[in-house]
């Protein structure tokens, strides 16, 4: 029986990054070689920090719960969450945040892995994302990746 931790989020968080940013071969998210402009300066949990540049990658929990025994037993034996993420860019243009975009999925849709604390069995995209959004300095910002689900288990 196995019991996970109860910052399940944190630990995939890690997964996650390290999943996107190890992404440096020739066409990776991370690629050296990429336009400046389309140069990613990193993946973030929840909040892309200021001193960043853009585009970056944006990630957070939309929904979690927990998979117990069959006959609701109090052990968890696994845990769903569901994860928001998107390459964020300033300005209009999708040119370059399609390509990124299509890299970030290729990177999740249908992996796995594991961190020194959690297995994360499966990774799928269950729905496409897209949002513009207007901050309120008049600066346009957009979003494009998906909503994607991990299934976790502790080791």
């Amino acid at each position: 029986m196995t019991t996970l931790a109860p910052n399940e989020a944190l630990h995939v968080a890690e997964w996650i990054v390290t999943q996107l940013e190890s992404d440096t071969g020739a066409g990776g998210l991370f690629d050296p070689a990429l336009p400046e402009d389309s140069q990613l300066s990193g993946a973030y949990f929840e909040v892309i920090p200021e001193d960043r540049s853009l585009p970056a990658i944006r990630f957070h929990t939309q929904d979690m719960h927990d998979v117990r025994q069959a006959m609701g037993g109090p052990h968890r034996i696994m845990v769903s969450i569901d994860w928001l993420v998107a390459v964020v860019n300033e300005g209009l243009r999708l040119t370059q945040l399609v390509l990124l975009a299509d890299r970030l999925d290729a990177r999740l849709h249908e992996s796995n892995g594991q961190t020194s604390t959690v297995r994360v069995m499966q990774c799928v995209r269950i729905a496409p994302f897209t949002q513009t959004e207007v901050a309120d300095s008049g600066v346009t910002y957009r979003h494009v990746g998906g909503l994607y689900r991990t299934i976790v288990q502790a080791k």
